[in-house]
């Protein structure tokens, strides 16, 4: 199912925008949740789902780190990837059209920063049931803010979505961030008038998992206006829901126009012939009336409230995701908690408690660990003491050291004698033997003082 009927695709080319303070330069999606990287999180859910072939999308400039990266981790999926220039100014549309020669078959878009628990066989069969156009997965919002923010303290904007939605059949007929209204949230007067019993949420997370037809990737390679999924060709997909499609005489199921259509392009790939009529008349997906009058169709499918969707997008994401993976491990992989610990690493502390710690990391013995996330070649020194933390790849931790709470950037070192609290070190940070930090933000970089 997954290799011949539809074409699984990851959006990895991000740069971290709202991460500059732990990437400084490194692949976004390399960052370590628990003991794998990020990226590797979606990929292991298209192939739990039947996939045997994805399409990765990454920036020309990390393409060779992030194919040794997954070479290493030993997936059982044929990894394809298709780079785009680093000094590009590409968006996630952006990114599709360039590899819309590739796509013979409908599509499934994942995000590299969406670490999700979900089924993936019910949403499909709902693209399918629906005849969407684009189906997408919506979840409960608000799961990561139950950390205590490192680093200086600020007032923290959580990211909203305003999604609207008929109740009845799911199908999505407004979307937009909250960051783009004041406090009055406006609708047009047509949109409430056709749908009077929509329904507006703001605690709805859309976890960047898309199903979409063919035809979308089609229009977008020809239409380079719609930069952003999220931002612009959702929205500008779901507006044309509201709009009448022009008529198709009745032939032989081809979509050709007598006349030339009154709106743009968009309806002459997603028209809907008398073939395609016919065709939804002997599917077996005809279990309720489908409002195929109207060739283009955006549904969300709602996730169960105890499935677990986090984007990790952000620095509180990034913190609050690692600090509960212990408890979200086993059903977001389907491996058992032993998977948390590398094999290849050494641990002679007998008092940790609640770690993932990866390959080839170190951990000395009277040390004393409870619930950190510590990545891949990282020493840590007798007598310290490292609770609720993430330690990036190849960091060092001397003698006499304690750590709550924080975030260490990659090839960081914490001189002996330190004690640190509600702090974020930056990469290649030097932190000087006996500093005694809480809440600050601590790099060699420029620039970046606070956080949002």
């Amino acid at each position: 199912m997954g290799q011949q009927e539809f074409q699984a695709i990851v959006l990895a080319a991000g740069k971290g925008t709202r991460l500059p303070e732990i990437l400084e330069g490194r692949p976004k999606c390399l960052l370590p949740i628990g003991p794998y990287p990020m990226i590797w999180y979606p990929l292991q859910l298209l192939q739990r789902h039947g996939f045997t072939e994805v399409l990765v999308i990454v920036q020309e400039s990390e393409k060779s780190e992030i194919q040794q990266r997954m070479d290493r981790l030993q997936l059982k999926l044929k990894l394809e990837y298709y780079s785009i220039p680093t000094d590009s100014e590409c968006g996630t549309a952006d990114s599709l059209r360039l590899v819309s020669d590739k796509i013979k078959s409908d599509v499934v878009v994942l995000s590299c920063d969406s670490i999700i628990e979900v089924n993936l066989y019910p949403l499909l069969s709902k693209f399918r049931e629906q005849d969407a156009s684009i189906q997408m997965l919506l979840m409960e919002g608000g799961k990561d803010q139950d950390v205590v923010m490192p680093g200086p303290k600020s007032k923290y904007k959580a990211e909203k979505d305003i999604i609207g939605y008929e109740k009845a059949t799911s199908k999505v007929l407004f979307m937009a961030s909250a960051s783009d209204f004041e406090e009055t949230v406006k609708l047009s007067g047509h949109l409430l008038r056709e749908n009077p019993e929509m329904i507006i949420s703001s605690y709805l997370l859309d976890a960047h998992v898309y199903i979409m037809k063919k035809w979308v990737v089609e229009y977008l390679a020809l239409s380079d206006a719609l930069s952003a999924v999220k931002g612009e060709l959702l929205p500008h997909i779901i507006k044309k829901q509201m709009l009448q499609p022009p008529i198709v005489p009745e032939n032989d199921g081809t979509s050709e126009y007598t006349t030339k259509p009154k709106v743009d392009d968009i309806f002459q790939f997603a028209i809907y012939t008398e073939m395609d009529k016919k065709v939804d008349t002997a599917s077996i997906f005809n279990k309720e009336e489908k409002a195929t009058s109207h060739p283009i169709r955006c549904y969300g499918y709602f996730a169960d409230t105890s499935a677990f969707g986090l984007r990790v997008n952000n620095v509180r994401s990034f913190l609050s995701c690692n600090l509960r993976i212990f408890e979200i491990f086993p059903a977001l992989t389907g491996f058992t908690e032993r998977e948390l610990v590398s094999q290849t690493s050494s641990i002679k502390s007998t008092q940790i408690a609640k770690c993932a710690v990866g390959d080839m990391t170190v951990i000395s013995e009277k040390t004393s660990l409870n619930q950190n996330v510590i990545a891949n070649s990282c020493t840590i020194q007798p007598k310290t003491r490292i609770n609720n933390s993430v330690l990036m790849d190849n960091v060092t931790v001397e003698e006499n050291v304690v750590i709550d709470n924080c975030i260490i950037g990659e090839k960081a070192v914490v001189k002996s004698g330190s004690v640190l609290k509600n702090c974020l070190i930056g990469p290649h940070f030097v932190v000087a033997p006996g500093t005694k930090k809480e809440s600050v933000y601590l790099s060699n970089a420029d620039g970046f003082m606070t956080i949002d």
